[in-house]
């Protein structure tokens, strides 16, 4: 572990955004943090860290009695700021190093502090993250979706089952025999049979007396 990569690891799991911001909490962290160690724990965290931030620890004072509370004090008296930042930079900066330390070390450590201070220490477990292939918890399997993107390939009814209608209600297509009314074969008989005006069925005499012709 090398100064830069705990820095920018620091400005990363914090949305800092400057390793100059950075290596300013740390500084303040570390310094307070030494406070809470004795002369031989601080020497040994000082070993495990690289020469840059092993300065923050060594320079002390050690005096091995802080409780959490007043480690959160010293942060927000060196940084200058309220003591909820302070909180969050604290935990953020003893959480990267507690990913960073070697287990001997942090072992050693967390036996001395207290144990709301030893746990500041613990090494987090990392998170993976979710498989590509997952969907979204309030996105609709494929296929259950009225979406092109969700929808399932096809018709629900393929074409080759469909039996569309043919053609309107009344219309002749619609009848088992079209024009049957007028075909020889299927017809009732001319107009005039069908209306009884034919020769065979009309009644004698002309329809007008042959005194009105000629009129």
């Amino acid at each position: 572990m090398d100064e830069s990569s705990f820095l920018d690891e620091v400005a990363w799991r914090g949305g800092l955004g400057e390793t100059s911001l950075a290596r300013t909490l740390t500084e303040a962290v570390f310094r307070s943090f030494a406070e809470t160690l004795v002369p031989d724990e601080a020497r040994a965290l000082a070993h495990a860290l690289p020469a840059p931030l092993a300065t923050f620890i060594l320079d002390g004072p050690h005096l091995g009695d802080l409780s959490e509370d007043a480690l959160y004090r010293r942060v927000a008296d060196r940084e200058g700021t309220l003591i909820g930042f302070a909180i969050e930079h604290t935990r953020l900066v003893l959480g990267v190093l507690g990913d960073h330390l070697p287990e001997t070390t942090r072992v050693r450590l967390r036996r001395h502090l207290e144990p709301d201070l030893g746990e500041l220490l613990a090494p987090h477990e990392p998170v993976p993250p979710p498989p590509v292939h997952l969907r979204r918890p309030h996105e609709p399997e494929l296929g259950k979706g009225n979406t092109l993107a969700t929808g399932r390939p096809g018709s629900r009814k393929p074409l080759s089952e469909a039996r569309p209608e043919r053609a309107h209600a009344d219309s002749v297509v619609r009848a088992e025999n079209p024009h049957e009314e007028t075909k020889l074969s299927s017809s009732r008989g001319l107009t005039q049979e069908r209306e009884h005006e034919t020769l065979a069925e009309g009644e004698p005499g002309p329809l007008r007396p042959v005194s009105e012709k000629g009129r």
